[in-house]
């Protein structure tokens, strides 16, 4: 008996009847049969008055190969063409198999429409009932399978009796079922792309043995990926093999068990028992390693999945090819993997048809649902598993249009249990810092910059450059060409699900509160202590509603506080937290001992910041405020004893940075005044931040920078764009460390020459000039092939410096 995969029927046989059906295509239906081969034969299965189209055409997508039988009037037949269209269509998309007899019929006959061909085709175009598209693309599909290797029964030496030569193709079908052909889904879109792509890492037309990695977020579509690379490679393999939910099986059953699989499917035994991985390592190496094998590992996770199945290339024969599919791109880091591919998000034209497949049972939505379907695509967020699962609960729901919307507004809000399901299988393999990593990042900070983040989990518990390095391999973020944090909008819905899970029917028991609106009813109505520890709030007057100190008593556990805010915002009787009125107790503690993160743009000048446990603070932004050099906060920064990033850009009434930065600054690693137009000078005491990596002064009124500058010996990146510095100060490039440097003049204020010590600068990679009046270019580094320059100045025009050379 064949091996059954699901599928209705195994083979289909193509024929016109007159020609075969009482010679060949019967006695091939009849063997195959006696085989325990199912076999789809038209005029045995299909139903009298039942329509063609939908009924063959489904029957060549269900089964795993296709026989076209070509006899001298197969081409007069329009069933046949149709048929023999949709068998190349399913083996492009699916990788069916085409085995064509030629049986009364030269291949050149077919190949190039001569001789019975030409007339049937004649036929059809005087009739005019089909377009000249249509009928191109049957004789397209003739010339291809014409090509493909199958058996000339019209050849001299192939006139064998019909019944010799039924017997050794079904033997040959059956061999090739065996090979156990693997099932694709019958809703797929066009990967051609992609899977050639893959097809060219894996070097399908070369000897050479190559193990290549498919990696990407859990529902992006790898399994189905894998399965066509394979299936188009099975053809030139006699030793297939794939081993399906390696995470799981390693799990539940042991790594032995899967090992057991590998032999036996490769050596055709049966009962291959193993001990242990160890004896099935040394088995895998003695017995495999002249064997030429395909060989698919199917959601492989951990590093021994891949150095106990394949461990070395010496294990296999030469020419052997290896598919592994995965989650985590850091086990494919290992030098045995040859190279390794990331999946994409499907786009928004594709993702459509793939909706429109599962939701409509076809390619393109019904006129009335298209603004719908298209809603649906944007929550799926070109995740093809969202998209089936999507497609499918709304293609249910039929015609019922408040149904739809009903259904779309919760799928916004709550991601499908099954798609959930799939993708908290990553989250589920992370360690405890690691989850807590991806849920902040879910809940709170998507956009936000890769190194600022580290510094908030930066505490003695947390590697947070590791751990989120961990969440890049597994597919949870990315990091986008601008050093942002990019999450998938389901699995950001799977960690926000999580967290108010978590919390029961108590809001006060949320561990972190994304929503502004939720997080003042949180503040102002939930009596209690509070276990938040991420706090987002939006004062809005129009809200009518106000929070004062009481509001913050109950925070103990807050680390994280962001408030957008401004003065405008404020009616007389809201500022009491802020004023300091003693009739409100803000003389009784200090609020929220365990901030580690405030952000505060356009912060009140009047807000007391005193009030608040600025001790353990380390990420600080005051970003767009009305606050001056004569602001009363300056002074409690001294008490900052953490603080490392300092936001203070587009504050326009700043003219001066406070001249004594004091003890609690000697830590910052970042600080940005950007776009504070006001802010004439830089003060002399800059140099005393020590541990200062990242200046930016862009768009400010800076006229100079100060010789104490070059103190900063830490100091790695400087942003001067659109500046009125005049000079920049030789000491300024012999700051060791220095890496990039962006400056630029506003109507070419920047003038004159860089200094020689420019030339000294062994660090420097990236030099940018824009806008600079300078008449004679500078002396560069020598031996630093790494430093580009770029520019446009105003007396040379635009110029360039890379691998030291000038453009």
């Amino acid at each position: 008996m064949a091996t059954s995969s699901g599928y209705d029927h195994e083979v289909f046989l193509s024929f016109r009847g007159p020609d075969a059906r009482s010679g060949i295509a019967d006695v091939l239906y009849t063997n195959m049969i006696g085989k325990g081969i199912r076999v789809y034969k038209d005029d045995k299965n299909l139903g009298k008055g039942q329509e063609f189209v939908q009924e063959l055409l489904e029957a060549i997508n269900q089964s795993k190969i296709s026989i076209p039988i070509f006899s001298k009037n197969y081409a007069s037949s329009i069933w046949c063409l149709k048929e023999v269209a949709q068998m190349v269509e399913c083996k492009k998309s699916k990788g069916q198999k085409i085995m064509p007899i030629f049986y009364d019929v030269d291949p050149k006959e077919v190949r190039y429409q001569t001789g019975g061909y030409e007339e049937a085709f004649r036929s059809h175009e005087k009739k005019t009932r089909y377009d000249k598209k249509t009928i191109s693309e049957w004789k397209a599909a003739l010339k291809e399978v014409s090509f493909v290797h199958g058996w000339d029964l019209h050849s001299k030496g192939e006139n064998r009796r019909e019944g010799e030569f039924a017997k050794e193709l079904t033997e040959e079908v059956f061999k090739e079922l065996k090979k156990d052909y693997l099932a694709v889904s019958d809703y797929l879109v066009s990967v051609d792309n992609q899977v050639d792509a893959i097809m060219e890492m894996i070097g399908a037309e070369t000897s050479e043995t190559r193990i290549i990695g498919i990696h990407g977020m859990g529902g992006i579509g790898k399994t189905t990926i894998a399965k066509i690379i394979y299936n188009k490679l099975s053809d030139n393999f006699k030793n297939c093999c794939f081993l399906r939910d390696i995470r799981e099986t390693s799990k539940s059953k042991g790594i032995q068990r899967l090992q057991e699989q590998l032999i036996s499917d490769i050596l055709k035994e049966k009962c291959v028992v193993i001990k242990d991985s160890d004896e099935g390592i040394r088995t895998i190496k003695e017995r495999l390693s002249n064997k030429m094998v395909l060989l698919l590992l199917d959601d492989a996770e951990e590093g021994n999945h891949i150095s106990t199945l394949i461990g070395k290339r010496d294990w296999f024969g030469k020419g052997t090819k290896i598919i592994i599919t995965t989650r985590n791109k850091g086990i494919l880091d290992v030098p045995e993997v040859d190279k390794s591919y990331e999946l994409s998000l499907m786009n928004p034209t594709r993702s459509l048809e793939l909706f429109s497949k599962h939701a409509f049972g076809r390619d393109t939505p019904w006129d009335d649902y298209i603004d719908r379907s298209k809603k649906a695509v944007e929550i799926a967020g070109g995740l093809p598993l969202a998209l089936e699962v999507i497609g499918s609960r709304l293609g249910r729901v039929g015609k019922d249009k408040d149904m739809w919307d009903a259904e779309l507004v919760k799928l916004e809000r709550v991601p499908r249990d099954d798609v959930r399901s799939k993708l908290k299988i990553s989250y589920d393999a992370l360690d405890s810092w690691q989850k807590l990593i991806f849920l902040d990042i879910a809940c709170l900070f998507i956009g936000y910059d890769k190194d600022i983040l580290v510094h908030f989990w930066d505490e003695s518990d947390f590697f947070p450059i590791v751990d989120m390095k961990v969440l890049q391999n597994m597919s949870l973020i990315k990091i986008n060409e601008y050093n942002k944090v990019w999450m998938h909008d389901q699995l950001r819905d799977l960690g926000r699900a999580m967290v108010r899970e978590e919390r029961g029917t108590q809001k006060e028991k949320q561990s972190r509160v994304w929503d502004p609106e939720e997080g003042l009813d949180l503040l102002t109505r939930h009596k209690g202590c509070k276990e938040v520890q991420a706090l987002r709030l939006k004062l809005d007057h129009e809200w009518g509603r106000r929070f004062t100190y009481e509001g913050f008593e109950s925070l103990s556990k807050l680390k994280f506080l962001e408030v957008d805010g401004w003065e405008g915002s404020f009616r007389a009787e809201d500022k009491l937290l802020w004023h300091g009125n003693p009739s409100n107790g803000l003389e009784k503690s200090v609020l929220v001992p365990q901030l580690r993160w405030l952000s505060w743009p356009d912060i009140p000048p009047t807000f007391n910041i005193a009030n608040f446990s600025m001790e353990n603070v380390v990420i600080l932004n005051l970003s767009k405020s009305t606050i001056r050099h004569d602001w009363k906060g300056w002074s409690h920064m001294r008490t900052m004893k953490r603080l490392k990033v300092l936001d203070l850009s587009n504050c326009n009434r700043l003219e001066s940075l406070p001249d004594d930065p004091g003890r609690g600054l000697t830590r910052l690693e970042y600080l940005s005044p950007a776009q504070c137009h006001s802010l004439t000078r830089l003060p002399i005491s800059i140099g005393e931040l020590t541990s200062l990596i990242e200046l930016d002064i862009s768009l400010t009124g800076i006229e100079e920078l100060p010789r104490s500058i070059g103190e900063l010996r830490n100091l790695k990146v400087v942003k001067m764009g659109c500046t009125n510095i005049s000079k920049i100060p030789d000491a300024f490039w012999n700051i060791g460390k220095l890496e990039q440097v962006e400056a630029s003049g506003r109507f070419g204020r920047l003038h004159g020459n860089i200094g020689p010590g420019i030339y000294e600068n062994k660090s420097l990679s990236i030099l940018k000039l824009e806008r600079a009046d300078i008449s004679k270019l500078p002396r560069l580094p020598e031996n630093s092939p790494d430093l580009v320059m770029v520019g446009n100045l105003m007396g040379l025009g635009k110029i360039g410096y890379h691998g030291g050379l000038w453009t």
